[in-house]
């Protein structure tokens, strides 16, 4: 039984391993929260995170986690979130759109250049058996 404390309320709970690290009580309020939320973006679509704080009294800084979460998307621009790697502004998540896809170009190309160096074998100095270490008398001359 692993016991861990809620990381909002500092609760003591029983965590589960790969599972969330708030406890029962706060997965509740949270899931009240973002039912109040939704329910009120089903009347008001349009209405920025400012309005949605202050008519449903759910604090902003929880709004934008569901947003970088990807459990909302606000409409207006005013989401207060920003790209973290070029710094525009974003309407959901962490990065935006062109970011997104140059790190996932990056990514294939990294991944394409290691396949190729595995499919490689190593290239070895002539003259040395595939056993033997190299003559450590060489680093002698570059030491000074």
């Amino acid at each position: 039984m692993n016991l861990a404390n809620c990381s909002r309320c500092n609760r003591v709970y029983t965590a589960v391993p790969g599972g969330r690290d708030i406890c029962p009580y706060c997965v509740k309020e949270e899931d009240s929260n973002y039912l109040k939320i939704f329910q009120y973006l089903s009347t008001r679509p349009a209405a920025t995170a400012q309005e949605i704080a202050q008519d449903t009294e759910i604090d902003i800084k929880e709004i934008f986690r569901y947003v970088r979460e990807n459990r909302l998307r606000l409409v207006k621009g005013d989401t207060g979130l920003f790209c973290d790697n070029c710094g525009i502004p974003i309407a959901q998540g962490k990065m935006c759109e062109k970011c997104l896809r140059i790190l996932s170009d990056e990514i294939k190309t990294d991944i394409d250049k290691f396949k190729q160096g595995k499919s490689r074998e190593p290239q070895r100095k002539e003259g040395l058996k595939r056993d033997e270490p190299p003559d450590p008398k060489y680093l002698k001359d570059r030491r000074g």
